[in-house]
Order: C-alpha cells, then structure tokens, then sequence
C-alpha cells in the first residue's frame, strides 16, 4: 500500500509536467506572436491603423470600425483533429467583439498621432484601444477553451466607417480612397482560475490570401503570426518610436489621396508651374520668336494603387499660358508649345501620363500649369541647352527648401550651355530629389532663366565706352575750335 503512495506521489507530477508540455506544444509560438495575461492583468490586445497618404497631405476626418466574426470553440486545442464547436448556442455564447479608431482633420487632436514620413509617403498611426476592455468572467459563457474570431475591416454605412472628403465631388475625383482587404484568424484562450475565466492568451495569425499590404512586403512573418499586444505595454518612455517596435502588429493599412489645382474650370490656379524666363546681352529679340524645349515628367505618389480598379497609370492636364494670364495653347497638332493632347473649352491641352517624359516648348514669360496633380507628385523637368544661353533654374518644392526662403536656386555656366545634357532637376549630387509637390495651389513652381552671352553687341560695349567718350570730346574740340577760327576771321 505505502509503496503505491509512493508510485502515485511521483507519477502526479510527471502527468502534470507532460500535461503542460502537451499544452505548449498546441500553443503557437508564444515567444514572438501573442499577448499574454493573468487573472489579475488579462491578456490585452488592440489592432493598429496605419493610414498612408502622399507626403505634405492633409489628414482627412476618418473612423475605421472593425469586424469581430465567430467562428467557433475549440475545447480541445491539443487534439488538431477535432472539428470546431460552431454550434449556435456556442456561437452565441461567445461575446461580441468590437473596436474602432478615428483620426482627426489635419491631426487635430491631443495627443497627436505619430506620424511617420518616408520616401514620399505620409503614414499616420494609431491604435484601438483593447476589445477585450470590459469583457467580465461571466461573458465567456462557454467556459475554458479557444475562443475562435475572423477579423477584417468594416465598410457598411450604417457604421460610419470610412473617411469624411472634404472637397467637391468633381469628375475626376480630386480625393480618393483604398481600404485594406486583410483578415486574420484570433485565438482567444481563456482559462479558469478557482471560478473566474479570463484571457490568459490572444494569438493572431494572418489569413493566407488576405495579407494587408504591409505584410506584402519585408515585413512578413514567416509562421504569419503577429503580435497583438498593445504600444503601450510593449515601450516605454523615451524609446523611439516606430511602427515596428511601437505599436500592436495587429495591422491594417488604408490609403488616401487628393489633387491639387483649380482643374479646368480654374486652370489659373496651378498644381505645379514651369516657367521660362530670358535675359541677359542680345536677348531682345529672343523674347518674341524663340522657344525653349524642354521634357517634363510627373509621376503619380505611390500610394495610389495600380491595379483594378484603378488605372495603371493616372492621366494629368495641363496648359500653355502667357505673360497676361490666358491660355496660349495652340489648337493645331503640332502646335509651337508642341503636340497636343487635344481640345476644350479653354483651347489646346496635353495630357501627362504617370512616369511618362513629355516634350514641351515655351516661349519667354509662358508656363506651363497643371490643373490637377495629385500632392506628393514627383516631378522631373529638364531644359535642352541653347548655345550661348547660361540656364539657371529656382524650385519652390522639393528637399532642401530652407525654412526663412521660399525657393533655391541653382545656377549653371557656360559649359551647360554648351552640354549634351539637358539642365534641370534631378540633378546627380547636386539635386538629386526626388521632388514631390506640397499642398496648396500656386505651392509648386520652377522656373528655368536663361541668360544671354556671347551676342553680337547691338549697341555701345560697356568695355569700350571710356575710348569713345574720348574720341567725342576731341571732336567736339575740333568743332570748336573751327567755330571760333572762323568767327574771328568774320570780325577781321
């Protein structure tokens, strides 16, 4: 009999410890992928929104609301082969999840959000707070087990969900709008501590097929789990702040963009303007009759997607016009400014297209205005050199704008006036960019100067003046004195 004690006393901790192992063999890897818990501090878990827009961009008015699906039970996470509880009275004795997030208007809110720049795109970043956030022991009616979720992105109206657009709806749109398609698997395992259940474990694990796009790129987990536990209890003040190491990995991310420009119906009021100015020695009759080629690129901001329903490519307009404010742009095919797109009711037009070099001409004192670029663009331009023209060119956009100064400049010499190579922005180490545009019309302007030298003179050098002054007081001289010899021999 003493020795049975004996056997059970040592086989009791055996079953316990190899129960436990069991266990941790059905658990996913908790050591990276999940939020962990007790019965004093319950597991935490939030979902995190990175909504991207191009660089300089507003921030719209928005609320993204998430969807919580039951899925199921799973009593027995240690045994794969058995099916998940998804009976209704199971499913109903799971309770309702819900959580949203909001952003306001141009990040008008304390705290501010954390806002993350790079390459061009704007990301600001928030979490939800914790969706299991007053949930009692009582509501995990169905007891110890797995409590099985499929989470994605709320759109139906009846939720608010979405973003508020601030501007007129015109055609085309000057806002647009992407929402994330991911979904995820939620594990919630709750445990029984003397008569109170609580989330001891919350696992996520990306749906094969549903990734969001930040999970599309170096980011994504091998195992597709991510980690659910919230910025706040994984940092701590003063650590630097970044999406990786900040914030739930729980994430979904939407997008957002608008133009900028008065469209056709105000083509004064610019997206981006290049202008031509010419000066300098012989350039007076230049600024009647001689046109100046240039190539122009703009390139839509990455966020805006490229595969349907969006164009692969988005299409802008632009227009020619003169020293007196109107459109100059010819009618014709191949018109002097260069070959038009087409025609409407302000006259002769091109058409960009994204990441497409476009050849232009322009006359002294004409520009050329966008009417409808989306902020963040990069642009490109680039003027042909012209044989005794020193080019120079200022920007308004782009890096390096110093904070006391609207524009920098960059000036050429007498090489690039004679180079193979056009003149203008992106410029190797000296300009490199790239160079988005900023909000605001009338924000983006570059403007080429070119400078005359080496003219045939038209008039008196400069250099030569004192000899002349000197040849004109001698004749003057010799005038006089003839007046005054021969005024005397009229008296005598």
């Amino acid at each position: 009999m003493k020795r049975n004690r004996n056997f059970l006393a040592k086989l009791i901790p055996c079953i316990v410890l190899a129960a436990a192992m069991l266990l941790c063999t059905a658990l996913p890897a908790y050591a990276a992928g999940h939020s962990s818990g007790d019965k004093t501090n319950p597991a935490k878990a939030t979902i995190t929104k990175v909504f991207k827009m191009p660089a300089d961009t507003p921030t719209p008015a928005a609320k993204f609301v998430f969807n919580f699906e039951k899925v199921g039970m799973d009593f027995d996470p240690t045994n794969d082969a058995k099916p998940l509880d998804g009976a209704e009275e199971t499913l109903r004795n799971m309770p309702n999840l819900s959580a949203q997030v909001t952003f306001a208007a141009d990040d008008n809110e304390t705290p501010r959000p954390f806002v993350e720049e790079r390459n061009g795109v704007k990301s600001v970043v928030k979490e939800t707070g914790n969706f299991l956030a007053g949930i009692v022991s009582d509501q995990w009616a169905n007891g110890e087990g797995v409590y099985r979720y499929i989470v994605s992105e709320d759109r139906t109206p009846d939720t608010g969900s979405g973003i508020t657009f601030a501007l007129p709806s015109v055609n085309p749109p000057v806002e647009g709008e992407s929402y994330s398609a991911a979904r995820y698997a939620v594990e919630i395992w709750v445990e029984d501590d003397n008569g109170v259940l609580f989330p001891k474990y919350v696992c996520v694990k990306i749906i094969a097929g549903s990734e969001d796009e930040y999970y599309k790129t170096e980011n994504t987990p091998a195992d597709g789990k991510v980690d659910p536990t919230p910025g706040e209890e994984k940092t701590k003040p003063g650590d630097p702040t970044t999406i990786e190491d900040s914030f739930s990995q729980f994430i979904f991310t939407n997008k957002y963009w608008r133009t900028d420009g008065g469209g056709t119906e105000k083509p004064s009021q610019s997206a981006l303007e290049i202008i031509k100015k010419v000066k300098g020695n012989g350039s007076t009759p230049d600024l009647l009759t001689k046109y100046f080629d240039f190539t122009v690129t703009v390139t839509q901001p990455s966020v805006i997607p490229t595969t349907d329903p969006y164009p692969a490519h988005q299409t802008y307009k632009a227009y020619i016009i003169g020293k007196d404010g109107k459109i100059v742009t010819a009618t014709s095919g191949d018109a002097k400014n260069g070959t038009i797109s087409g025609t409407d009711d302000n006259g002769g037009y091109f058409l960009f297209t994204s990441g497409a070099p476009r050849d232009i001409k322009l006359l002294n004192d004409e520009r050329l205005v966008f009417v409808d670029l989306h902020i963040g663009s990069a642009v490109a331009a680039k003027e042909i050199p012209t044989a005794t023209y020193i080019p120079s060119y200022s920007r308004t956009f782009g890096p390096d704008i110093p904070a006391t100064k609207k524009d920098v400049a960059f000036q050429g010499t007498s090489a690039d006036a004679s180079d193979t190579a056009a003149f203008g922005f992106p410029r190797d180490q000296r300009d490199e960019g790239p160079h988005y545009t900023v909000k605001g019309q009338g924000q983006n302007i570059a403007t080429f100067t070119n400078t005359r030298t080496g003219a045939t003179p038209t008039g008196i050098n400069v250099d030569n003046l004192p000899f002349v002054v000197l040849i004109g007081m001698a004749i003057a001289g010799f005038i006089g004195f003839v007046f005054v010899t021969v005024r005397r021999k009229a008296r005598g």
